[in-house]
């Protein structure tokens, strides 16, 4: 009779904003691993033995990323056993217990925002296809809002084109976003910049507040489909979504006028979910 595999160890869990990315130590090949089960239970607390109605998913990779949590934080406990190409089970590893990465939409105070952040781009200009219309709207590449004056339908396009959009000229462009504070911040802040999609060619969205560089944001690959569909919460939906939250130092921000500026100077376009300044409490 084939062996049982051996249990899995090496569980662990490195958590991010609305996901955990799992991996252990992969095993060897007496007796041939088919592929690995992972169960999961929302808590703190692990059964005693593995139910197949907590079966998460399967992999024949020694990593697994759960994604879709709720971008305010949740806490799950995972456990793997794998199986081998005869079919026999290992005993489960020891439990692993995990809290994404809470969002500070969750744990800040707003200070502004454009948008909601929902996973849908339907409350921005054009939405949810009118792309072509962008740079007719915006022939010199930049986007102003000014808060308290402009409103996403009106003023903020749902697409942020890139330097390789050919129906946006090959321009980067820009998105400058005008806010007022009524008192010099002594604490710092925090910029969350959601997105509902990107193409499959990713990107870098450069952020500047008040002319000063903040950081480079790596976007990921995406579905390439935010250009048409608007909705990432629809059951089904192939829109990739991605959550990006940067530090913005008390001192780079000032009582009165503050321009934050974006820019995607890699890639193609991204579609935006919403974009916030939270205060940190």
């Amino acid at each position: 009779m084939s062996p049982r595999p051996k249990t899995v160890t090496g569980l662990r869990a490195e958590p991010a904003l609305a996901s955990t990315t799992l991996t252990w130590e992969p095993l060897g090949w007496d007796p041939l691993i088919d592929h690995y089960r992972i169960y999961a239970v929302p808590g703190e607390s692990a059964p005693s033995t593995t139910e197949e109605t907590d079966l998460l998913a399967k992999t024949v990779y020694p990593l697994y990323r759960h994604t879709g949590l709720d971008p305010a934080g949740e806490t799950w406990t995972y456990m793997v056993l794998a199986v081998s190409d005869a079919g026999r089970r290992g005993k489960p590893s020891p439990p692993e217990t995990s809290a994404s990465q809470p969002s500070v939409t969750a744990t800040g105070r707003e200070v502004a925002a454009i948008g909601t952040f929902d996973g849908r781009t339907l409350e921005f200009l054009h939405a949810p296809s009118g792309y072509a219309t962008i740079p007719e709207q915006f022939p010199d590449a930049v986007i102003d809002y000014t808060q308290g004056t402009d409103s996403p339908g009106a003023s903020w396009p749902y697409l942020l084109p890139g330097p390789e959009d050919a129906w946006a000229g090959r321009t980067p462009h820009r998105a400058r976003w005008t806010l007022t504070l009524e008192t010099e911040p002594v604490e710092d802040h925090d910029l969350a910049v959601w997105l509902v999609d990107t193409t499959r060619l990713g990107g870098t969205l450069q952020v500047r507040a008040n002319e000063e560089h903040l950081t480079d944001i790596e976007l990921p690959l995406g579905a390439t489909r935010g250009s048409r569909e608007g909705d990432a919460t629809v059951p089904g939906s192939t829109l990739r979504r991605s959550f990006h939250e940067v530090a913005v130092p008390a001192e780079v921000l000032q009582a009165g006028r503050n321009v934050l500026e974006l820019e995607l100077t890699e890639g193609g376009w991204l579609a935006w979910d919403a974009v916030g300044l939270f205060a940190r409490t």
